[in-house]
Protein backbone atom coordinates (compact mmCIF):
# COMPACT_ATOMS: atom_id res chain seq x y z
CA UNK A 1 0.00 0.00 0.00
CA UNK A 2 1.35 3.42 -0.97
CA UNK A 3 1.07 6.50 1.23
CA UNK A 4 0.20 10.15 0.65
CA UNK A 5 -0.48 13.05 2.94
CA UNK A 6 -3.55 14.41 1.18
CA UNK A 7 -5.88 12.77 -1.36
CA UNK A 8 -8.14 15.02 -3.45
CA UNK A 9 -11.08 13.16 -4.98
CA UNK A 10 -12.30 15.03 -8.04
CA UNK A 11 -10.50 17.00 -10.76
CA UNK A 12 -13.07 19.66 -11.52
CA UNK A 13 -12.70 23.40 -10.83
CA UNK A 14 -12.48 23.05 -7.03
CA UNK A 15 -10.18 20.04 -6.94
CA UNK A 16 -7.77 21.46 -9.51
CA UNK A 17 -7.71 24.83 -7.76
CA UNK A 18 -6.89 23.25 -4.42
CA UNK A 19 -4.13 21.13 -5.97
CA UNK A 20 -2.57 24.23 -7.54
CA UNK A 21 -2.51 25.99 -4.16
CA UNK A 22 -1.14 22.96 -2.31
CA UNK A 23 1.64 22.68 -4.89
CA UNK A 24 2.59 26.33 -4.40
CA UNK A 25 3.12 25.51 -0.71
CA UNK A 26 5.07 22.33 -1.50
CA UNK A 27 2.46 20.20 0.27
CA UNK A 28 2.45 16.53 -0.70
CA UNK A 29 -0.80 15.38 -2.27
CA UNK A 30 -2.40 13.29 -5.01
CA UNK A 31 -5.46 14.27 -7.02
CA UNK A 32 -7.74 11.70 -8.68
CA UNK A 33 -10.34 11.99 -11.42
CA UNK A 34 -10.63 12.86 -15.10
CA UNK A 35 -10.14 16.63 -15.47
CA UNK A 36 -13.41 18.53 -16.03
CA UNK A 37 -15.33 15.29 -16.64
CA UNK A 38 -18.74 16.63 -15.55
CA UNK A 39 -18.45 19.76 -17.70
CA UNK A 40 -17.08 17.83 -20.65
CA UNK A 41 -20.10 15.51 -20.71
CA UNK A 42 -22.52 18.43 -20.61
CA UNK A 43 -20.66 20.25 -23.40
CA UNK A 44 -20.52 17.19 -25.65
CA UNK A 45 -24.27 16.52 -25.45
CA UNK A 46 -25.06 19.32 -27.88
CA UNK A 47 -23.88 22.59 -29.36
CA UNK A 48 -25.23 25.87 -28.08
CA UNK A 49 -24.70 25.26 -24.36
CA UNK A 50 -23.43 28.29 -22.50
CA UNK A 51 -22.53 29.25 -18.97
CA UNK A 52 -25.11 31.22 -17.04
CA UNK A 53 -22.37 32.95 -15.07
CA UNK A 54 -20.10 35.79 -16.17
CA UNK A 55 -16.81 34.67 -17.68
CA UNK A 56 -14.72 36.85 -15.35
CA UNK A 57 -16.36 35.16 -12.36
CA UNK A 58 -15.79 31.60 -13.58
CA UNK A 59 -12.12 31.14 -12.81
CA UNK A 60 -10.15 28.23 -11.53
CA UNK A 61 -7.73 29.52 -8.92
CA UNK A 62 -3.95 29.52 -9.22
CA UNK A 63 -1.45 31.34 -6.98
CA UNK A 64 0.33 32.42 -10.17
CA UNK A 65 -1.22 35.15 -12.36
CA UNK A 66 -2.31 34.55 -15.92
CA UNK A 67 -4.68 31.60 -15.46
CA UNK A 68 -8.15 33.18 -15.32
CA UNK A 69 -10.89 32.32 -17.82
CA UNK A 70 -10.46 35.74 -19.41
CA UNK A 71 -6.68 35.14 -19.66
CA UNK A 72 -7.45 31.97 -21.60
CA UNK A 73 -10.11 33.53 -23.83
CA UNK A 74 -8.58 36.90 -24.68
CA UNK A 75 -5.64 35.75 -26.84
CA UNK A 76 -7.96 33.32 -28.63
CA UNK A 77 -10.45 36.02 -29.56
CA UNK A 78 -13.17 34.50 -27.36
CA UNK A 79 -15.80 36.14 -25.17
CA UNK A 80 -14.59 37.47 -21.81
CA UNK A 81 -17.91 38.66 -20.32
CA UNK A 82 -20.91 36.60 -21.49
CA UNK A 83 -22.07 34.25 -22.82
CA UNK A 84 -19.23 31.74 -22.84
CA UNK A 85 -19.78 28.24 -24.14
CA UNK A 86 -19.50 25.22 -21.86
CA UNK A 87 -17.22 23.61 -24.40
CA UNK A 88 -14.90 26.58 -24.12
CA UNK A 89 -15.02 26.45 -20.32
CA UNK A 90 -14.18 22.75 -20.42
CA UNK A 91 -11.19 23.44 -22.66
CA UNK A 92 -10.09 26.20 -20.28
CA UNK A 93 -10.24 23.84 -17.29
CA UNK A 94 -8.21 21.21 -19.12
CA UNK A 95 -5.66 23.86 -20.15
CA UNK A 96 -5.47 24.99 -16.50
CA UNK A 97 -4.86 21.39 -15.42
CA UNK A 98 -2.09 20.87 -17.97
CA UNK A 99 -0.35 24.08 -16.95
CA UNK A 100 -0.86 23.96 -13.17
CA UNK A 101 -1.67 20.38 -12.13
CA UNK A 102 -0.02 18.05 -14.69
CA UNK A 103 0.40 15.35 -12.03
CA UNK A 104 -3.38 14.77 -11.67
CA UNK A 105 -4.29 11.11 -12.13
CA UNK A 106 -7.25 10.29 -14.44
CA UNK A 107 -8.46 7.40 -12.31
CA UNK A 108 -11.50 7.24 -10.06
CA UNK A 109 -11.60 6.38 -6.38
CA UNK A 110 -13.71 3.28 -5.76
CA UNK A 111 -13.73 3.22 -1.96
CA UNK A 112 -12.67 5.23 1.08
CA UNK A 113 -12.61 3.77 4.59
CA UNK A 114 -11.53 5.29 7.88
CA UNK A 115 -8.52 3.64 9.50
CA UNK A 116 -6.88 4.72 12.77
CA UNK A 117 -5.93 8.40 12.34
CA UNK A 118 -6.39 8.45 8.57
CA UNK A 119 -8.04 6.86 5.59
CA UNK A 120 -7.55 3.94 3.22
CA UNK A 121 -8.39 4.52 -0.43
CA UNK A 122 -8.88 1.95 -3.17
CA UNK A 123 -8.72 3.13 -6.78
CA UNK A 124 -10.68 1.51 -9.60
CA UNK A 125 -7.40 0.18 -11.00
CA UNK A 126 -6.88 -1.78 -7.78
CA UNK A 127 -4.21 0.42 -6.20
CA UNK A 128 -4.55 1.02 -2.47
CA UNK A 129 -3.12 3.97 -0.58
CA UNK A 130 -3.25 5.53 2.85
CA UNK A 131 -3.93 9.24 3.40
CA UNK A 132 -4.01 11.39 6.50
CA UNK A 133 -6.43 13.88 4.89
CA UNK A 134 -9.12 13.41 2.23
CA UNK A 135 -10.78 16.24 0.32
CA UNK A 136 -13.96 15.35 -1.57
CA UNK A 137 -14.36 17.63 -4.60
CA UNK A 138 -16.68 15.59 -6.81
CA UNK A 139 -19.03 18.46 -7.67
CA UNK A 140 -22.62 17.81 -8.74
CA UNK A 141 -22.15 14.60 -10.72
CA UNK A 142 -23.78 12.28 -8.15
CA UNK A 143 -26.61 14.57 -7.11
CA UNK A 144 -28.91 14.94 -10.12
CA UNK A 145 -32.46 15.16 -8.78
CA UNK A 146 -35.34 13.44 -10.56
CA UNK A 147 -38.74 14.09 -8.90
CA UNK A 148 -40.13 11.11 -7.02
CA UNK A 149 -43.25 11.06 -9.18
CA UNK A 150 -41.10 9.51 -11.93
CA UNK A 151 -39.55 6.83 -9.71
CA UNK A 152 -41.66 4.01 -11.18
CA UNK A 153 -40.68 4.77 -14.78
CA UNK A 154 -38.04 2.63 -16.52
CA UNK A 155 -34.67 4.36 -16.67
CA UNK A 156 -34.82 4.51 -20.48
CA UNK A 157 -37.90 6.78 -20.34
CA UNK A 158 -36.70 9.52 -17.99
CA UNK A 159 -33.38 11.40 -18.04
CA UNK A 160 -31.93 14.26 -16.03
CA UNK A 161 -30.57 17.08 -18.19
CA UNK A 162 -27.04 16.48 -16.92
CA UNK A 163 -27.19 12.82 -17.99
CA UNK A 164 -28.14 13.42 -21.61
CA UNK A 165 -25.40 12.10 -23.88
CA UNK A 166 -26.79 13.59 -27.09
CA UNK A 167 -29.77 15.87 -27.69
CA UNK A 168 -29.71 14.72 -31.31
CA UNK A 169 -30.82 11.25 -30.18
CA UNK A 170 -34.27 12.72 -29.35
CA UNK A 171 -34.97 13.83 -32.93
CA UNK A 172 -38.59 13.19 -33.85
CA UNK A 173 -39.60 12.34 -30.27
CA UNK A 174 -42.18 14.10 -28.09
CA UNK A 175 -40.54 15.12 -24.82
CA UNK A 176 -41.91 16.59 -21.59
CA UNK A 177 -39.33 18.83 -19.96
CA UNK A 178 -39.83 19.41 -16.24
CA UNK A 179 -38.68 22.65 -14.57
CA UNK A 180 -38.32 26.41 -14.96
CA UNK A 181 -34.60 26.92 -14.29
CA UNK A 182 -31.71 27.32 -16.68
CA UNK A 183 -31.13 23.60 -17.23
CA UNK A 184 -34.78 22.93 -18.06
CA UNK A 185 -35.12 25.96 -20.34
CA UNK A 186 -31.84 25.25 -22.10
CA UNK A 187 -32.73 21.58 -22.40
CA UNK A 188 -36.05 22.43 -24.05
CA UNK A 189 -34.34 24.80 -26.50
CA UNK A 190 -31.68 22.24 -27.40
CA UNK A 191 -34.30 19.53 -27.91
CA UNK A 192 -36.24 21.80 -30.25
CA UNK A 193 -33.08 22.69 -32.17
CA UNK A 194 -32.23 18.98 -32.47
CA UNK A 195 -35.57 18.21 -34.13
CA UNK A 196 -37.50 16.90 -31.11
CA UNK A 197 -40.97 18.09 -30.04
CA UNK A 198 -40.50 19.32 -26.46
CA UNK A 199 -43.02 20.96 -24.15
CA UNK A 200 -42.23 22.59 -20.83
CA UNK A 201 -44.18 21.69 -17.70
CA UNK A 202 -43.78 24.46 -15.13
CA UNK A 203 -45.34 24.70 -11.67
CA UNK A 204 -44.86 28.48 -11.47
CA UNK A 205 -47.22 31.03 -13.01
CA UNK A 206 -44.52 32.54 -15.23
CA UNK A 207 -40.97 32.10 -16.46
CA UNK A 208 -38.29 34.40 -15.07
CA UNK A 209 -35.45 35.75 -17.20
CA UNK A 210 -32.26 37.58 -16.37
CA UNK A 211 -31.96 41.02 -17.91
CA UNK A 212 -28.96 41.72 -20.08
CA UNK A 213 -26.38 43.98 -18.43
CA UNK A 214 -23.84 45.85 -20.52
CA UNK A 215 -20.42 45.71 -18.81
CA UNK A 216 -19.43 49.16 -20.09
CA UNK A 217 -21.07 52.57 -20.28
CA UNK A 218 -22.96 52.27 -16.99
CA UNK A 219 -23.46 55.43 -14.95
CA UNK A 220 -22.08 55.78 -11.43
CA UNK A 221 -25.63 55.45 -10.09
CA UNK A 222 -26.14 52.19 -12.01
CA UNK A 223 -22.83 50.79 -10.80
CA UNK A 224 -23.66 51.65 -7.18
CA UNK A 225 -27.27 50.49 -7.36
CA UNK A 226 -26.50 47.21 -9.12
CA UNK A 227 -22.80 46.35 -8.96
CA UNK A 228 -21.60 43.48 -11.13
CA UNK A 229 -19.80 40.63 -9.38
CA UNK A 230 -18.85 37.05 -10.06
CA UNK A 231 -22.18 35.83 -8.64
CA UNK A 232 -24.31 38.21 -10.70
CA UNK A 233 -25.56 41.76 -10.35
CA UNK A 234 -26.95 43.61 -7.34
CA UNK A 235 -25.76 44.45 -3.81
CA UNK A 236 -26.53 41.00 -2.39
CA UNK A 237 -24.50 39.19 -5.05
CA UNK A 238 -21.68 41.71 -4.61
CA UNK A 239 -21.59 41.17 -0.82
CA UNK A 240 -21.63 37.38 -1.13
CA UNK A 241 -18.77 37.51 -3.63
CA UNK A 242 -16.55 39.95 -1.75
CA UNK A 243 -17.12 38.55 1.75
CA UNK A 244 -17.26 34.81 1.07
CA UNK A 245 -16.58 33.67 4.64
CA UNK A 246 -19.28 35.71 6.36
CA UNK A 247 -22.16 33.32 5.69
CA UNK A 248 -20.43 30.55 7.65
CA UNK A 249 -20.63 32.72 10.79
CA UNK A 250 -24.38 33.24 10.47
CA UNK A 251 -26.89 31.20 12.52
CA UNK A 252 -27.39 27.84 10.84
CA UNK A 253 -31.17 28.04 10.65
CA UNK A 254 -31.08 31.46 8.96
CA UNK A 255 -28.28 30.43 6.60
CA UNK A 256 -30.12 27.26 5.55
CA UNK A 257 -33.26 29.22 4.64
CA UNK A 258 -31.18 31.76 2.74
CA UNK A 259 -29.34 29.12 0.71
CA UNK A 260 -32.63 27.45 -0.23
CA UNK A 261 -34.34 30.65 -1.35
CA UNK A 262 -31.45 32.52 -2.95
CA UNK A 263 -31.48 32.62 -6.75
CA UNK A 264 -34.91 31.45 -7.91
CA UNK A 265 -35.36 29.42 -11.08
CA UNK A 266 -34.46 31.75 -13.95
CA UNK A 267 -33.18 31.65 -17.48
CA UNK A 268 -30.34 33.62 -19.05
CA UNK A 269 -31.26 36.52 -21.34
CA UNK A 270 -29.48 34.99 -24.33
CA UNK A 271 -31.61 31.84 -24.10
CA UNK A 272 -34.99 33.57 -24.25
CA UNK A 273 -35.26 34.02 -28.03
CA UNK A 274 -34.32 30.36 -28.53
CA UNK A 275 -37.34 29.27 -26.48
CA UNK A 276 -40.22 31.73 -26.71
CA UNK A 277 -42.65 31.08 -29.58
CA UNK A 278 -40.74 27.89 -30.33
CA UNK A 279 -41.50 25.57 -27.40
CA UNK A 280 -44.97 25.20 -25.79
CA UNK A 281 -44.93 26.24 -22.12
CA UNK A 282 -47.52 24.85 -19.69
CA UNK A 283 -47.59 27.14 -16.66
CA UNK A 284 -49.17 26.28 -13.29
CA UNK A 285 -48.80 22.62 -14.21
CA UNK A 286 -47.78 19.90 -11.77
CA UNK A 287 -47.06 16.28 -12.64
CA UNK A 288 -49.00 14.19 -10.12
CA UNK A 289 -48.65 10.80 -11.79
CA UNK A 290 -46.49 9.00 -14.34
CA UNK A 291 -46.57 5.50 -15.74
CA UNK A 292 -45.34 3.52 -18.72
CA UNK A 293 -47.95 2.68 -21.34
CA UNK A 294 -46.84 0.79 -24.41
CA UNK A 295 -43.26 1.94 -24.22
CA UNK A 296 -44.26 5.61 -23.79
CA UNK A 297 -44.98 7.78 -20.76
CA UNK A 298 -48.47 8.70 -19.65
CA UNK A 299 -48.41 11.79 -17.44
CA UNK A 300 -51.22 12.94 -15.20
CA UNK A 301 -51.10 16.72 -14.92
CA UNK A 302 -52.88 19.00 -12.44
CA UNK A 303 -53.80 22.59 -13.24
CA UNK A 304 -52.66 24.86 -10.42
CA UNK A 305 -55.43 27.37 -11.10
CA UNK A 306 -58.58 25.24 -10.93
CA UNK A 307 -57.29 21.83 -9.77
CA UNK A 308 -58.48 20.00 -12.88
CA UNK A 309 -56.47 17.08 -14.20
CA UNK A 310 -55.60 15.87 -17.69
CA UNK A 311 -53.40 13.25 -19.29
CA UNK A 312 -50.55 13.72 -21.74
CA UNK A 313 -48.59 11.00 -23.51
CA UNK A 314 -44.98 11.56 -24.54
CA UNK A 315 -42.07 9.48 -25.72
CA UNK A 316 -39.69 10.65 -22.98
CA UNK A 317 -39.37 12.81 -19.87
CA UNK A 318 -36.41 15.12 -19.31
CA UNK A 319 -35.98 16.38 -15.75
CA UNK A 320 -34.42 19.83 -15.47
CA UNK A 321 -35.04 19.69 -11.76
CA UNK A 322 -31.65 20.62 -10.40
CA UNK A 323 -29.53 18.85 -7.84
CA UNK A 324 -30.02 17.54 -4.32
CA UNK A 325 -26.86 17.26 -2.23
CA UNK A 326 -27.01 14.12 -0.11
CA UNK A 327 -24.04 12.52 1.65
CA UNK A 328 -25.68 9.12 1.21
CA UNK A 329 -25.16 9.38 -2.55
CA UNK A 330 -21.38 9.38 -2.07
CA UNK A 331 -21.27 5.60 -2.21
CA UNK A 332 -17.49 5.49 -2.60
CA UNK A 333 -17.37 6.49 1.07
CA UNK A 334 -17.71 3.45 3.32
CA UNK A 335 -21.13 3.11 4.96
CA UNK A 336 -19.67 3.45 8.47
CA UNK A 337 -17.72 6.51 7.40
CA UNK A 338 -20.83 8.16 5.95
CA UNK A 339 -22.75 7.47 9.16
CA UNK A 340 -20.23 9.58 11.12
CA UNK A 341 -20.68 12.67 8.96
CA UNK A 342 -22.98 15.20 10.62
CA UNK A 343 -25.26 16.91 8.14
CA UNK A 344 -27.34 20.01 7.43
CA UNK A 345 -30.26 19.15 5.15
CA UNK A 346 -28.30 16.04 4.03
CA UNK A 347 -25.25 18.16 3.16
CA UNK A 348 -22.11 17.73 5.29
CA UNK A 349 -21.82 20.13 8.21
CA UNK A 350 -18.43 21.83 7.89
CA UNK A 351 -16.25 23.96 10.14
CA UNK A 352 -14.49 27.12 8.97
CA UNK A 353 -11.80 25.03 7.27
CA UNK A 354 -14.27 22.97 5.21
CA UNK A 355 -13.64 19.98 7.51
CA UNK A 356 -16.53 17.68 8.42
CA UNK A 357 -17.32 16.05 11.76
CA UNK A 358 -14.90 13.27 10.70
CA UNK A 359 -11.44 14.59 11.42
CA UNK A 360 -9.39 14.91 8.25
CA UNK A 361 -12.36 14.55 5.88
CA UNK A 362 -13.14 17.74 3.93
CA UNK A 363 -15.83 18.64 1.39
CA UNK A 364 -15.51 21.47 -1.12
CA UNK A 365 -17.57 22.82 -3.99
CA UNK A 366 -21.41 22.61 -4.02
CA UNK A 367 -21.34 20.20 -1.08
CA UNK A 368 -20.15 23.10 1.10
CA UNK A 369 -23.01 25.48 0.20
CA UNK A 370 -25.18 24.69 3.24
CA UNK A 371 -22.27 25.57 5.52
CA UNK A 372 -20.82 28.49 3.54
CA UNK A 373 -23.62 29.91 1.41
CA UNK A 374 -24.83 29.93 -2.22
CA UNK A 375 -21.55 31.34 -3.60
CA UNK A 376 -20.08 27.86 -3.32
CA UNK A 377 -22.58 26.34 -5.70
CA UNK A 378 -20.61 28.09 -8.42
CA UNK A 379 -17.04 28.13 -9.70
CA UNK A 380 -16.58 31.64 -8.30
CA UNK A 381 -16.15 30.13 -4.82
CA UNK A 382 -13.11 28.05 -5.83
CA UNK A 383 -10.54 30.74 -5.01
CA UNK A 384 -11.62 31.32 -1.41
CA UNK A 385 -11.97 27.59 -0.86
CA UNK A 386 -8.53 26.69 -2.25
CA UNK A 387 -6.81 29.38 -0.20
CA UNK A 388 -8.65 28.47 3.00
CA UNK A 389 -8.18 24.70 2.77
CA UNK A 390 -4.54 24.84 1.62
CA UNK A 391 -3.65 27.22 4.47
CA UNK A 392 -5.40 24.95 6.97
CA UNK A 393 -3.67 21.82 5.69
CA UNK A 394 -0.30 23.57 5.70
CA UNK A 395 -0.76 24.30 9.38
CA UNK A 396 -1.70 20.73 10.32
CA UNK A 397 1.79 19.26 10.30
CA UNK A 398 5.22 19.44 8.75
CA UNK A 399 4.85 17.88 5.33
CA UNK A 400 7.57 16.36 3.23
CA UNK A 401 8.10 18.80 0.34
CA UNK A 402 7.57 17.80 -3.26
CA UNK A 403 9.20 19.26 -6.31
CA UNK A 404 6.60 20.95 -8.50
CA UNK A 405 7.15 22.70 -11.83
CA UNK A 406 4.42 25.03 -13.05
CA UNK A 407 4.61 26.07 -16.67
CA UNK A 408 3.84 29.57 -17.92
CA UNK A 409 0.38 30.54 -19.06
CA UNK A 410 1.55 31.28 -22.60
Amino acid sequence: MSNTTIAIIGAGPYGLSLAAHLASKNIEHRIFGRPMQFWSKIAEAGDGRFLKSYCFGTNLSSPQPGFSFADYNRPRGLETFEPCSMGNFTAYGQWFQQKNVPWSEPVDVARVTSQNDGFDLTLVNGERLAASQVVVATGLARFARVPKVFASLPAELVTHTSNIDSFASFKGMSVAVIGAGQSALEGAALLHEAGAEPQLLVREDKLLWHARIAPHGRSLYQRLRSPISGLGSGPRAWALTHFPGVMHRMPEQWRTRFVKKHLPAEGAWWLRERLENRVPVNLLTTVVGAREVGGRVELRLRDGKNGSERQVNVDHVVAGSGYDIDVEHLNFLDTRLRSRIQTIERSPRLNGNFESSVKGLHFIGPMSAMSFGPLFRFVVGAGFTAKTVSTHLEAQASYAPIRVEVTSAA
